[in-house]
């Protein structure tokens, strides 16, 4: 199908439109950007790719296009991640191999496979790989969106300011790798963010500390962050330890139950720390379980960030793999009509 002009200028509208409410969802806070952004990301993706991808043929990247930019900042993200984690842990292993596999298979996907495809002239086989190209490309531009939303809730965690009328009931600290009986410079940024936001707020609410003992910790993380807390200044009477949970929604779930007894049925509103890159699945995560929460992005150190981003994206893409399926459907409608 050869898209006209028409449908030209309405994928571009379409476009633009979902381009702007990304944006303005995202500084609508918590309670509109957990629900805009991924469905506007999708159709944001689809009708770029519509736009620029799709013609009589079907789908297929020209070789001019502004799409490659996806494919090639993401086996870059991919490669550098596994090469990174490979080094930190001295073997490989599958947080490893999985990264630097993934950017070989696109690399390859958008290289060598277009040539070995048109030397087999075989209709099936262009597409099945048609298919997992778009796929591919899919995945390669939520991977940079994630990464650029990473950026956007570090720069919005810099400048949130609280409402002094109507503080936070509670600031929750989500909890992180420790060094020995010390937090961790990742867990650092975590709690200095949240203790300038108690600040900020006048020092009112109770900060939550949330992390519980991991197999190679000699102590729970929520003791630590509490011991953090409390030498620089933050009163016993403002902090609240949760100290048993291992995984992010754990995390939500515990916390809420102390949260729950502290606030006596009365609702309350809660304001979560964490990390950047972690910061969007955390704050889904928490308004999926009715958690009145709104999120703050902690800055991560570059090395950190590589390290962590495309595992925060494998939970992702477990979160939501009815995307992948949508872009099939919509691959299949595109190629039928």
């Amino acid at each position: 199908m050869m898209i006209d002009i028409t449908g030209d200028m309405m994928m571009g509208v379409l476009a633009l439109v979902c381009l702007v409410a990304l944006i303005v969802a995202f500084r609508m806070g918590a309670r509109v950007f957990y629900r805009a952004a991924v469905p506007f990301t999708l159709a944001l993706f689809l009708s770029l790719a519509g736009l620029t991808c799709w013609g009589e043929n079907g789908f297929s990247i020209p070789a001019y296009s502004l799409m490659l930019i996806f494919p090639l900042l993401a086996v870059e993200l991919l490669a550098l991640n596994g090469v990174m984690v490979l080094i930190r842990d001295g073997r490989v292993s599958a947080a490893s191999g999985a990264p630097i596999a993934g950017a070989f298979a696109i690399a390859v996907l958008y290289t060598l496979v277009p040539q070995a495809m048109e030397a087999a002239d075989n209709a099936v086989v262009d597409a099945v790989v048609n298919l997992f190209a778009f796929e591919a490309l899919w995945l390669s531009f939520a991977l940079v969106a994630l990464s650029l939303c990473s950026f956007a809730y570090r720069i919005a965690g810099r400048e949130m300011v609280p409402d002094r009328k109507q503080p936070y009931r509670f600031i929750l600290v989500h909890g992180a790798a420790l060094s020995g009986t010390r937090p961790s410079p990742l867990l650092m940024g975590r709690l200095d963010s949240a203790y300038t936001m108690w600040e900020r707020q006048g020092r009112r609410g109770t900060i939550v500390v949330s992390g519980g003992q991991g197999a190679d910790e000699v102590v729970s993380e929520a003791s630590v962050m509490c011991d953090y807390l409390r030498d620089r200044g933050v009163p016993k009477k403002s902090l609240a330890i949760e100290d048993a949970s291992r995984t992010t929604r754990e995390n939500l779930e515990l916390s809420r139950s102390v949260m729950d007894r502290l606030a006596g049925g009365q609702p309350y509103r809660v304001l979560l720390v964490t990390s950047d890159f972690h910061a969007l699945r955390c704050v889904n995560l928490a308004r999926t379980m009715g958690i009145d929460a709104d999120v703050m992005g902690s800055a991560t150190q570059r090395d950190t960030w590589l390290r962590s981003i495309i595992r925060e994206f494998g939970a992702m893409v477990v979160r939501f793999p009815w995307t992948f399926a949508f872009v099939a459907v919509c691959w299949a409608l595109l190629l039928i009509l």
